[in-house]
C-alpha cells in the first residue's frame, strides 16, 4: 500500500467515528427518551436499561455506518481540498481514479461487516433483548401500567389504575374485570392498592361485585387482599422493532418460500439488507467527489450537503418500502432506485470531476 494510501485510511478514521456517533445518536434518540422516562417513573434499573440499549445498537449500527462513512469521507476530503492536499497529490501525477481506490476497498470492507452485523450480531442480540424485556415486565409489571387508561391485553383480564408510586412500588385506585366468557358480565374488582409478587398481582383492601346477565346484583363482598395471575403479561411487551427486521437473510428466505400470504413483506426486507450495506460503496466514492476540487469551492457546504443526501436517500428509501408493500410498485424497483440515483449521480460527478483533476 503507498504511502498517500495509507495516510488518506488513517486520516478517516475519527471523521468516520465522528459520523457514525451522530448518526447513532439521532437514531438513538425516540429509544433514549423512553429509558429515561422508565428509569424516573417506572423505577427501572439503569444497569437493565443500559442493557437494553446495548442489544438495540447493532441493528441500528447497520443503518448508520453508511452515514457516518459518507460524512467522514466528506469531512476528511473537505480538510485535503482546503489544505490543497488534493491538489499536490494531482500534481504529483495522483489520478482521481487512483485517489479513489483506498476508499473503494476501504468501504467495501466496511460493507462486509455491516452483512456480519446483520446476519451474525443482530438476530442474537435481538434473542437477547426479548429476554430481557420479558424479565423487566414480569418481575416490573408497573414498567408497563399507564395511569388513567384501561389495558386489557391480558387474556380475561381489564386493568385500570388511578396512580402509580414509583417510590414503593403499589399502584392505588384499582379496577378490574375480570371476563369468564362471551355473553356473561364480568366480575368487578375495585381495590386500594396493588403489588406485584412472582408474576401476580396481589390486590389489597377490595371490594367485588358480580352481576347477573340482566346486569343485576347478584354478589358483593369484600377481602383484605386476592391474588390475581397475570404471568401472560409480559409477554405483550412492546420492543420498538419488529422481528422481521432482525432476521438474517437466509431466514428470511426461508420464511419467503413458505410463506403464501406474506411473501412480499420477506422480499422487501431482503432486498432492503443487501441495498443498505451496498450503499457505503456508492456513498463512500460519492463522498470523495463531494468535497473534491477547488479549496474555494463547498466551503461550509459539506455538513449540509451530506444530511439532504443522507437524509434523502432515508426517505426515499422508507417511501419505496412503503409502496412496495402496499403492492403499488414493484419490489426490485422500489427498493433499488435510491441506490441507482446516487449511483447515477456518482457517475456523473466522477465523469466530471476526472476532467480537472
Amino acid at each position: 500500500m503507498k504511502v498517500f494510501e495509507k495516510y488518506i485510511l488513517k486520516e478517516l478514521k475519527f471523521p468516520i467515528l465522528l459520523g457514525i456517533s451522530i448518526f447513532t445518536f439521532i437514531f438513538l434518540i425516540e429509544i433514549i427518551v423512553t429509558m429515561m422516562e422508565s428509569i424516573i417513573v417506572n423505577s427501572v434499573s439503569i444497569f437493565d436499561m443500559m442493557r437494553m440499549l446495548s442489544f438495540y445498537l447493532p441493528a441500528i449500527l447497520v443503518q448508520t455506518i453508511p452515514m457516518g462513512v459518507f460524512l467522514g469521507i466528506m469531512i476528511t476530503f473537505s480538510k485535503f481540498t482546503k489544505n490543497s492536499e488534493t491538489l499536490a497529490l494531482t500534481s504529483m501525477g495522483i489520478s482521481l481514479k487512483r485517489m479513489l481506490r483506498p476508499i473503494i476497498l476501504f468501504t467495501f470492507l466496511i460493507t462486509l461487516f455491516i452483512f456480519f452485523l446483520q446476519e451474525k450480531i443482530v438476530p442474537k442480540s435481538f434473542e437477547k433483548l426479548q429476554q430481557l424485556t420479558h424479565k423487566i415486565a414480569t418481575e416490573n409489571p408497573i414498567f408497563q401500567m399507564k395511569e388513567k387508561i384501561f389495558m386489557d391485553d391480558m387474556e380475561e383480564f381489564s386493568i385500570y389504575v388511578n396512580e402509580k408510586d414509583k417510590t414503593t412500588g403499589f399502584v392505588k385506585g384499582v379496577l378490574i374485570f375480570q371476563q369468564e366468557k362471551e355473553g356473561v358480565y364480568p366480575l368487578i374488582l375495585l381495590g386500594k392498592k396493588a403489588l406485584w409478587e412472582n408474576n401476580a398481582m396481589i390486590l389489597k383492601e377490595a371490594e367485588f361485585f358480580k352481576f347477573k346477565n340482566k346486569g343485576d346484583l347478584e354478589l358483593k363482598g369484600k377481602f383484605s387482599e386476592k391474588t390475581i395471575p397475570l404471568s401472560s403479561y409480559g409477554n405483550n411487551f412492546k420492543i420498538k422493532m419488529k422481528d422481521i427486521e432482525m432476521m438474517e437473510i437466509s431466514k428470511l428466505f426461508t420464511e419467503y418460500k413458505k410463506n403464501t400470504v406474506d411473501k412480499i413483506k420477506y422480499l422487501v426486507e431482503i432486498n432492503k439488507k443487501i441495498a443498505i450495506p451496498i450503499s457505503t460503496i456508492i456513498l463512500g466514492v460519492l463522498g470523495v467527489l463531494f468535497a473534491s476540487g477547488h479549496h474555494r469551492t463547498g466551503k461550509g457546504t459539506n455538513f449540509p450537503l451530506s444530511l439532504f443526501v443522507i437524509f434523502s436517500y432515508i426517505i426515499t428509501l422508507n417511501l419505496g418500502v412503503v409502496v412496495a408493500l402496499k403492492g403499488q410498485l414493484n419490489v426490485y424497483i422500489a427498493i433499488w432506485s435510491p441506490n441507482i440515483v446516487l449511483l447515477i449521480l456518482t457517475y456523473y460527478l466522477y465523469l466530471k470531476k476526472s476532467r480537472v483533476m
